[in-house]
């Protein structure tokens, strides 16, 4: 038996079926209206005219008798019986009466809107055909009754949260995926948050964030930002909202301060909500298939502020995609490579802005200084994240980048002239007397380029491993020594200038948090933005500056206590072998060819007596460095000055006895001022009491509750921090 069912018989009953039972019971009705007096109701009559009649009306075609009559006076005589030809048409017409018979009524637009009713022969009907308009039914069907509740909460939900994740779509859900393929197109800035706001989160990304990843070229942004950009671009805005988030996630005060000033506190009740806001808005810019597309640096620039906020919020599985992602954005497009003519950078056709389909020539163009420039960028902040990640213990098999050959070396280190002065087929010099913000990027780099000994020697032998005792302590004493001299010629406007006690933060230029009464322009009618006050670009510049200090210092200090730490481990391990009688004491053949990466003549004694006395120098130079930079500078530099301040501490604490030097007894004392750092740039102060402890005012700690991490921070320790390697 086959499972297709046949449809139903709509047609109506044949006219002579009635005929002929009227005619039966024509004697037997005559004689019962004799007796009684009464009228009986007739049978059913086809009627072969076209109803003009809902069929929920009361008529005798319902089963509704229309002439039945409780008086004894007789009724009328029934309707006379269609004749044959009637019959005939009402047959042919059969088929579309029973086509009708299954729609619901509903009344055409027109006649909905006039509120008069509707015949329903056509479309069109009769009223919209002799006023000679169209005839349609597009108006949605409303729902009689009160609202639901339940259904309201919902849509008020998706309207407060524009940017939430679109139904799952699947083959069988077409409406679904039509929905969301929907969604993906209405996506714009103010998907993220409201204009007035971005604006002002724009401006405080290129002041707190681009000194220390400078990146993407701030004039042309700017420019495209202004001009909405973001309406026909989808990789423009995936950059802007990865921009925001990774602002968001290293500096949640700034953001808080804003949305406060113009009463939209409310859209985000956490810096995690608008982080997570800006992650989801950027991954549905960017679509499916991305990695298929055309790529640019300006993708990397995306997939690196995407990992950076995950690093910031606690996600290391979520950083190692996206940091990941980003090397290997990188590497297709040639930015890892050393070349003095034009590569890969310079092949696209460079009048297509922020990552553009555009068509690949296949052959050499002029140079696209802006894109080299900020390719070389991504690369090198890149060697600098891994390498700082390898200092917390983290070792990533697809964060693994070569260190230089001859025949693989680096690119060069990118021009210290300020975005201001690039163009796309020129480079302006920098003014004289104007340090680039370059300046401090490139020194941070030579910070880590010191270790370029110490990763060659672990990954051509293993990370602390004993092979020649020798070799590696002279391997690490050099890369000490070139680290500490990085820092020989700073210039003045990079040099720390203490405070008035060793251990102490000075007292800020400005407010760290100021209060709504400094800036009474910011609220205008209790929703827009009124004018904000703007600074100085000399202000601007030094604050730039203040913080690309924080940055600097913090590095070398940890860069250097890695390597004091490295050294006593690997002499501990050496002991170990030695006491045993397993020494490592002949040079290898390949061990031979770290003597090439080493000067021709070292004073051993008076290196390991540095290296011995180093832990002490590193702690009173991180004192120095903590009474010479403010908070509100140190802050933008998010979760790394964080970790690298815990660095130095526990290298502090965790001693032992025989390495600790005559400021031992004063190690309390230190870890209380370390401690004392880290409650403060990490939003938890646990203590009321302190006298640098207490909080301000209700809206310093309303604020502190919003930049609150750690429910993040208490899920990253719990899945094992950076150590996890799962």
């Amino acid at each position: 038996m086959s499972a297709y069912t046949a449809p139903s018989n709509n047609y109506p009953p044949d006219p002579a079926l009635h005929l002929a039972l009227r005619d039966a019971a024509g004697p037997q009705n005559d004689q019962l209206a004799a007796q009684h007096g009464l009228t009986v109701a007739q049978p059913y009559h086809y009627n072969v005219q076209p109803s003009q009649q809902s069929p929920y009306d009361n008529s005798p075609s319902n089963g509704h008798p229309g002439n039945v009559q409780h008086q004894g006076a007789p009724g009328p005589a029934p309707p006379p019986v269609a004749s044959a030809s009637a019959s005939a048409s009402a047959s042919a017409s059969a088929s579309g009466e029973g086509q009708r018979a299954n729609r619901l009524r509903k009344a055409c637009d027109s006649c909905s809107i006039r509120k008069v009713k509707c015949d329903e022969s056509g479309p069109p009907c009769r009223a919209c055909l002799a006023l000679e308009i169209p005839c349609t039914f597009e108006r949605p069907s409303r729902r009689r009754g009160p609202p639901n509740r339940h259904a309201e909460a919902i849509k008020k939900r998706k309207l407060e949260s524009p940017s939430a994740a679109s139904p799952t779509s699947s083959p069988n859900n077409v409406a679904a995926t039509l929905a969301s393929f929907s969604s993906h197109a209405v996506l714009n800035a103010e998907s993220i948050c409201p204009f007035p706001t971005l604006e002002l989160l724009v401006n405080d990304f290129f002041t707190y964030i681009h000194p220390l990843a400078p990146f993407p070229h701030e004039p042309s942004f700017r420019d495209a930002f202004v001009s909405r950009e973001d309406l026909k671009n989808p990789s423009f805005l995936a950059l802007l909202a990865s921009m925001v988030g990774v602002l968001v996630a290293s500096f949640p005060r700034r953001p808080r301060l804003h949305l406060k000033a113009q009463h939209r506190e409310h859209l985000f009740p956490t810096s995690i909500s608008l982080v997570e806001r800006c992650h989801k808005v950027a991954v549905e810019a960017r679509g499916a298939g991305y990695l298929d597309k055309e790529l640019s640096v300006y993708d990397a620039v995306t997939s690196y502020f995407l990992g950076l906020a995950a690093a910031y919020t606690f996600q290391p599985r979520q950083c190692r995609l996206y940091f990941g992602e980003t090397l290997n954005i990188s590497r297709a497009l040639g930015t890892h490579k050393f070349k003095k003519d034009p590569g890969f950078l310079s092949t696209r056709n460079t009048s297509v802005p922020f990552g553009e389909a555009g068509a690949y020539g296949g052959q050499a163009q002029p140079v696209d200084y802006i894109r080299q420039e900020i390719g070389r960028r991504v690369f090198w902040i890149m060697i600098v994240g891994v390498r700082s990640l390898q200092q917390l213990g983290a070792t990533f098999g697809e964060l693994v980048i070569p260190p230089p050959t001859p025949s693989e070396p680096y690119p060069p280190l990118p021009l210290e002239v300020d975005d201001e002065y690039i163009y796309v087929d020129h480079v302006d010099p920098q003014p004289a007397g104007l340090i680039s913000k370059l300046t401090g990027f490139n020194l941070g780099i030579q910070i880590y380029m010191s270790l370029d000994p110490l990763a060659t020697m672990e990954l051509a032998y293993g990370i602390d491993e004993v092979f020649d005792w020798n070799r590696q302590k002279r391997i690490l004493e050099e890369c000490l020594r070139q680290v500490k001299h990085v820092l020989d010629n700073v210039p003045r406007e990079l040099m720390l200038t203490p405070g008035s006690e060793p251990g102490q933060f000075k007292s800020p230029d400005r407010p760290y948090l100021p209060s709504m009464a400094d800036y009474p322009s910011v609220r205008f009618n209790g929703r827009e933005m009124g004018h904000w006050p703007q600074e100085d670009p000399e202000v601007r510049r030094r604050l730039q500056y203040e913080i690309q200090k924080a940055n600097i210092y913090a590095s070398q200090l940890g860069t250097r206590s890695y390597i004091v730490e490295k050294y006593w481990n690997l002499q501990e391990a050496h002991e170990r072998e030695t006491s045993r009688g397993d020494s490592h004491t002949s040079p290898g053949p390949t061990a031979s060819g770290l003597d090439n990466m080493l000067p021709k003549s070292t004073t051993y004694g008076e290196s390991e007596i540095n290296v011995a006395d180093e832990r002490e120098i590193i702690v009173k130079d991180l004192l120095r460095v903590l009474g010479s930079i403010s908070q509100i500078n140190m802050e933008p530099n998010g979760g790394s000055f964080i970790n690298k301040i815990r660095q130095i501490a526990s290298t502090l604490i965790d001693s032992p006895q025989n390495r600790k030097g005559p400021l031992a007894l004063k190690s309390e004392e230190y870890l209380a001022r370390f401690l004392d750092v880290l409650m403060k740039l990490e939003r938890t102060n646990p203590s009321l009491n302190g006298e640098n402890g207490h909080l301000q005012d209700a809206e310093e700690e309303e604020l502190r509750n919003w930049a609150d991490l750690r429910e993040h921070q208490m899920r990253f320790l719990q899945s094992g921090g950076f150590l996890n390697d799962g």
